[in-house]
């Protein structure tokens, strides 16, 4: 489940206004049952945005200790002025938030947008994810074809033993039925 307003968990003086969200969306993850609440960054930059996020974000993991609490790095390509557009800040905050339920989705295609290599992103960070998604690149539609391997990432993942789920959030090139055969890798 995602938590919208992202923009709030790096403003100053919109704690109270997070803060609010933030429990409506647990309410609503809870009554789902979703397995993992995603709160997006936003749009912003600066030591102050960053600092605003890290208390944020320490506030919601001890607000919700038994609900698992994602953040993602998205490129700034698709999402311009994106604050956690970068792996390796992601994983900094989630070691000064220093919260067990704070973990990271990892997004291959965000990874390979940023990075240039999934896979290494993914030996970088894998002890911190909680949640994976793939789409195609470049068009960002089934994750398959085009620029990543994901039969190999896959197998990384199996080989490694990866539990968690692996979701496609992508634009389906060709209807979603006709769209899952990559389910087969």
């Amino acid at each position: 489940m995602r938590m919208g307003r992202g923009a709030l968990l790096l403003c100053p003086g919109g704690e109270d206004r997070f803060r609010h969200d933030f429990l409506r969306s647990l309410r609503y993850a809870r009554a789902l049952g979703a397995g993992h609440l995603h709160l997006l960054a936003g749009v912003s930059d600066g030591e102050v945005a960053r600092a605003v996020f890290v208390e944020n974000l320490r506030w919601a993991a001890a607000e919700a200790p038994g609900q698992s609490l994602t953040i993602e790095p998205i490129n700034r390509v698709d999402m311009p002025g994106y604050f956690l557009a970068d792996f390796d800040l992601a994983a900094r905050v989630i070691a000064e938030v220093g919260a067990t339920n704070l973990r990271l989705q990892f997004d291959a295609y965000h990874a390979h947008r940023i990075t240039g290599d999934v896979m290494g992103t993914w030996d970088n960070v894998r002890t911190l994810v909680a949640h994976v998604q793939v789409a195609g690149y470049p068009g960002r539609h089934e994750p398959f074809g085009g620029e990543i391997n994901y039969p190999a990432f896959f197998r990384r993942l199996d080989s490694e033993g990866y539990g968690g789920w692996v979701s496609g959030e992508y634009h389906s090139a060709a209807g979603t039925v006709a769209g899952l055969g990559w389910r087969e890798y």
